[in-house]
């Protein structure tokens, strides 16, 4: 591509800084490329394109006279259409409100489906990723350590990064102490916790095992044992935090350290309260082992879970 004209490469860039010509009208700007190529009938072109992105209705306003999120939407329509070979998104949505973004996010996957663009879409927006993506990569300082569809990096993160990218994690340290059909047998604080073989990276030594804070039960008296089910605990509740859907428990568990919990909110109100005793389970088939050894999880899961570590890339 360096040596084919700008105008003439079959790539369009949506910026996170919008970079639209403010001398110009919101139809010209969308019109810009198809009248440099020579396109018939930009003009209908492009109000189509600002259709789709809902803003037909200010094609004669100037930048500076619409919202953040208007002038992000007009820098999209501008892109798409060119129908593009590929169309680049640096973080196309992040000046939205969270009702738009949402409805855009739909858009987009639509406009996508419909055309057929490749969209290599940069966010640090989990949520976002994980909803439009077919594939995922997450990177970090400028690598990529895990890549394939948002399910399987969910569920089956490889490391402690991705782990904590993508939502939450409960991550647990400790020697394999037994191997037991298709399950591995992880002592984490004295307690014997099974992890399936077909979903842990390593089988043996010390290993970091984990379960998504959606995954746990909460239990106000210890659970009686049951064969596929793990348990920690006691504990005792630090936090409670109303998260709307959900509710979130921060349980500090001797050994285990601090466990986060989301619990449907099934009730009016948080089931237990601060300073509560309890425990936690989950279902072996849940949990999930890394690749990382040890002392390379503890480093990287440092920090907000959510959050790329100081120095991390997108």
């Amino acid at each position: 591509m360096s040596h084919v004209k700008p105008h003439k490469r079959p790539v369009n860039t949506v910026f996170q800084s919008y970079a639209l010509f403010p001398h110009m009208t919101v139809l010209d700007n969308v019109a810009f490329g198809l009248k440099r190529r020579g396109v018939k009938d930009a003009e209908r072109l492009a109000h189509e394109a600002l259709g789709l992105v809902q803003l037909d209705h200010l094609s004669a306003r100037r930048p500076a006279q619409l919202s953040g999120g208007q002038q992000q939407r007009v820098a999209l329509a501008r892109a798409v259409v060119n129908r593009p070979a590929v169309l680049l998104l640096d973080e196309p949505l992040g000046a939205l409100d969270l009702k738009l973004r949402r409805e855009m996010q739909i858009e987009l996957k639509q406009i996508q489906n419909e055309v057929g663009l490749t969209f290599l879409h940069v966010t640090h927006d989990q949520e976002e990723a994980m909803t439009m993506a077919d594939t995922v990569a997450v990177m970090n300082k400028g690598r990529i350590e895990q890549l394939g569809a948002p399910e399987e990096l969910y569920e089956l993160p490889r490391t402690a990064f991705v782990a904590n990218f993508l939502g939450q994690s409960n991550l647990f340290t400790g020697p394999v102490v037994a191997s037991k059909g298709d399950t591995i047998i992880v002592d984490v604080a004295g307690t014997k916790v099974e992890v399936p073989k077909d979903r842990s990276q390593r089988h043996a030594g010390v290993v970091t095992i984990g379960v998504r804070p959606e995954k746990l039960l909460l239990h106000t008296s210890a659970p009686a044992p049951a064969s596929g089910v793990n348990v920690l605990g006691p504990g005792r509740i630090l936090d409670v935090s109303f998260t709307g859907v959900s509710t979130q428990y921060l349980i500090d568990i001797p050994g285990a350290g601090v466990v986060t919990l989301f619990a449907q909110n099934m009730v009016f109100g948080p089931v237990v309260h601060t300073g509560a005793e309890v425990w936690v389970s989950w279902h072996t088939g849940y949990g999930f082992g890394l690749a990382d050894a040890p002392e390379e999880s503890g480093e990287e899961s440092a920090g907000t879970p959510g959050e790329a570590p100081s120095g991390s890339d997108d």
